[in-house]
């Protein structure tokens, strides 16, 4: 008989899932319905996932990035309230003079001004952030079993090739159309079901920092168990996968993307040669790169590197992006310290716009420097301490994971952060809900895997059958 908090889980795994296969299908659910479903499926995965447990020891491994994702959110909430003028005028007088210009407010020391340009926009964005805390702490319960995380695994790596096998029949026929419906763009790269194919790269990174760990773990195995047909076979088809989904980054076009997942791999391949003590396993980078670049050449050396090749549209894309940034440092010193609203760098930005970006500029194509410009000195800080809790949870798994395989979603997990990164420093890919739910749902499973209570036996491969028969610590 199932107990009640088993079937919760089940229940929690089985909406991850489907935020997993259905999320990105639909635009990256950059919509208002599909973001809202995603923000439903978070909270309601999270209940499922507590229902039946007395203790949320398994919450432990993540508390501190858990706090600061949904202290960003409530930051964002707490800024379109609205404050006592006095208080406002005191930590952001520039937001205070806005306020009275607007004619919304009077003079008076009893007038209230909340800290955001648009309270509407920063309390649905602060509340987008507690769902994405929400789905974090839901995929770290659901990941401490491991048939979870692998069949979490199987649907991300099944949703990317699809939005590779659906993107390349629109990139052969040049159509500029998803689903039916002409959404322009430039329908010469891959993106799939995304508009923009900068998002899909970003997309196609998480999965492919997994395939990366899966092809090390089977390759592992390939060298330890089974005859030799048995140990090829094993390796095939992670190599497939991986070599698709490399290509398919490549394909859109992304630089960014590109530079973001060759890092991130190089990474892997540095963090497994620590581990091991040898570079002979670190080499697995170089092969599976050595890989993908063989892939891009087969399949098209012109589409796959083609805009780094283009030197002139790089250097303006890039001049135009320089600019952006440089005004929006402008941006963050009228608003310092509280910064203009979380979400609000759409509403914020014409204050400081040059005449020379004559188009609109909803995001600034830089997310760290965003968030500076919308939540000043007090939010940028929160985040950079989660995400190094993060790391330092991630790295934890990677050492002292009590399987290869739980060593493997740590490397998977450690690869997919170092791409996001590397990304989001010049793009907005995070801002797509798709995007942003997966990579929760990615690193929460990775640090429920269960660790050691110490580092040891560092040369002995926990994937074994003996160490399979060992009783599962609890995740901590």
């Amino acid at each position: 008989m199932i107990r009640q908090s088993d079937a919760g889980t089940a229940a929690a795994a089985f909406i991850l899932l489907l935020m997993v296969c259905l999320g990105p299908l639909y635009f990256g659910s950059v919509l208002p319905r599909e973001r809202i479903a995603l923000q439903i499926g978070a909270f309601l995965a999270l209940a499922l996932a507590l229902a039946g447990k007395r203790e949320l020891i398994g919450l432990r491994p993540i508390k501190v990035p858990l706090m600061t994702v949904a202290l960003v959110g409530v930051y964002g909430i707490l800024q379109s309230l609205p404050w006592p003028g006095f208080l406002v005028a005191f930590v952001s007088p520039r937001l205070a003079e806005v306020w009275r210009s607007a004619g919304t407010i009077t003079e008076t020391a009893t007038a209230t001004i909340p800290l955001s340009l648009a309270p509407a926009v920063s309390r649905g964005v602060g509340l987008h952030w507690l769902a994405v805390a929400a789905v974090l702490a839901a995929a770290t319960l659901v990941g401490a079993e491991r048939h979870w995380r692998r069949l979490l695994a199987a649907s991300l790596l099944v949703a990317a090739l699809f939005e590779i096998v659906y993107g390349s029949d629109n990139w052969f026929s040049r159509r500029d159309t998803i689903w039916g419906l002409e959404v322009g763009g430039d329908p010469s790269r891959l993106r799939g079901t995304f508009i923009n194919p900068d998002h899909l790269a970003l997309f196609l990174a998480l999965p492919a920092a997994c395939g990366f760990a899966w092809l090390w773990w089977s390759i592992r195995r390939m060298l330890r168990y089974g005859s030799l047909e048995r140990r090829l076979l094993q390796a095939v088809l992670p190599s497939l996968v991986f070599l698709m989904l490399f290509v398919g980054l490549a394909f859109t076009g992304s630089r960014a993307g590109l530079v973001s997942i060759v890092a991130a791999i190089l990474v892997q391949g540095v963090m497994l040669a620590i581990y091991y003590r040898t570079w002979r396993v670190g080499a697995a980078s170089t092969g599976a790169l050595a890989l993908g670049l063989l892939g891009i050449g087969l399949f098209g050396l012109q589409q796959g590197l083609g805009r780094w090749m283009e030197t002139s549209a790089y250097e303006v894309t890039w001049n135009s992006r320089l600019l952006v940034y440089r005004s929006s440092f402008e941006l963050w010193q009228l608003f310092p310290w509280t910064g203009t609203g979380l979400g609000t760098f759409r509403q914020a930005f014409p204050m400081v716009q040059p005449p020379e970006l004559s188009m609109a500029w909803l995001h600034a194509h830089s997310d760290p420097i965003e968030m500076l410009v919308t939540t000043g000195v007090v939010g940028l800080p929160i985040l950079a301490w989660g995400l190094v809790a993060l790391y330092r949870r991630l790295w934890t798994v990677f050492q002292r994971g009590r399987r290869s395989e739980d060593r493997a979603a740590g490397v998977a997990a450690l690869g997919a952060l170092v791409g996001v990164l590397l990304h989001s420093f010049v793009d907005f890919g995070l801002t797509l809900p798709a995007n942003t739910f997966v990579f929760a749902i990615l690193c929460g499973a990775a640090c429920g895997a269960a660790t050691r209570a110490r580092r040891s036996d560092r040369d002995q491969d926990a994937g074994s059958p003996a160490d399979d028969s060992k009783s599962r610590t609890r995740p901590g």
